[in-house]
């Protein structure tokens, strides 16, 4: 974990050290959805992954994109930022967030948790394979590096048993490497359109491709909800969506890859 320099202006320290607060809360917000969405998912309430995926993705794009119209924050013109763009949805919310409420409906909270630390061992390994250095602030893999990736692996193995992971923590493992696609290959979009333009496109995209899969489970759902049921929902929506990824690009934009992803499993 980077520490504060001496020798840096008051005001880099300041900022440094507000990444690091800012970190802090996303982890918390994040962190969240695992306690709070499973009791959504759970008796009395049982809403399907399907439909708590939807509901957030849906809260996240009106949020979004409202703050991007009304803030008229950069647009998207080039094709290929759009593209850019839905494949960030696709790794980033779809795949990411439908998995993990999947596999957090068929596993334990905890379980679901431990086996999100392989975020930062995915995303120094994608980012290593693929030459992105200097994107993560690493240089290629070194001895290091690959033996605390191997090391990681190994704690990973140790809590399947060494066996083939149950369905459920599958799930979290694709959610936990469709995180490190997303956490690698947002930055630069970040940089060129700012935190808002990015997450309302993304979570524009996101909301269009997991429509035909959530659209009407969510709406033959949402009626029935008990207050107790949509109150769960509506947390689900405002803090480990809107709060915590806002808060995470924010930082994604000034920090690498590499902190961000550590931070997620803390």
């Amino acid at each position: 974990m980077p520490t504060s320099d001496p020798s840096k202006p008051p005001g880099e320290r300041r900022a440094s050290a507000g990444i690091h607060a800012a970190l802090f809360f996303a982890t918390f917000a994040f962190a969240s959805l695992s306690v709070e969405g499973k009791l959504a998912m759970s008796p009395p309430h049982d809403v399907s992954p399907a439909a708590l995926a939807m509901a957030r993705f849906l809260g996240g794009a009106v949020v979004f994109a409202g703050a991007h119209l009304s803030l008229r924050t950069p647009r998207v013109a080039r094709p290929a930022d759009a593209l850019h763009l839905a494949v960030l949805a696709f790794f980033g919310v779809v795949c990411n967030q439908a998995l993990f409420l999947v596999g957090l409906r068929i596993t334990s909270a905890v379980s679901a948790t431990l086996l999100i630390a392989m975020i930062p061992v995915f995303t120094a390994a994608i980012a290593a394979l693929t030459g992105i250095a200097a994107l993560t602030g690493r240089e290629p893999l070194s001895r290091r590096a690959g033996a605390g990736t191997a090391v990681a692996l190994f704690g990973a193995a140790m809590l399947t048993g060494f066996a083939v992971p149950r369905l459920g923590d599958s799930f979290a493992l694709v959610y936990a490497l469709s995180t490190a696609v997303y956490v690698i290959y947002a930055k630069s979009a970040l940089q060129r359109l700012g935190t808002v333009t990015v997450m309302a496109w993304v979570f524009g995209w996101g909301t269009l491709m997991f429509a035909p899969i959530g659209g009407a489970a969510l709406v033959h759902e949402a009626p029935s909800w008990s207050l107790p049921a949509a109150l769960l929902v509506a947390f689900c929506v405002l803090v480990p969506t809107v709060m915590a990824y806002a808060v995470n690009a924010w930082v994604l934009r000034r920090a690498s890859p590499t902190l961000v992803a550590i931070y997620v499993f803390l």
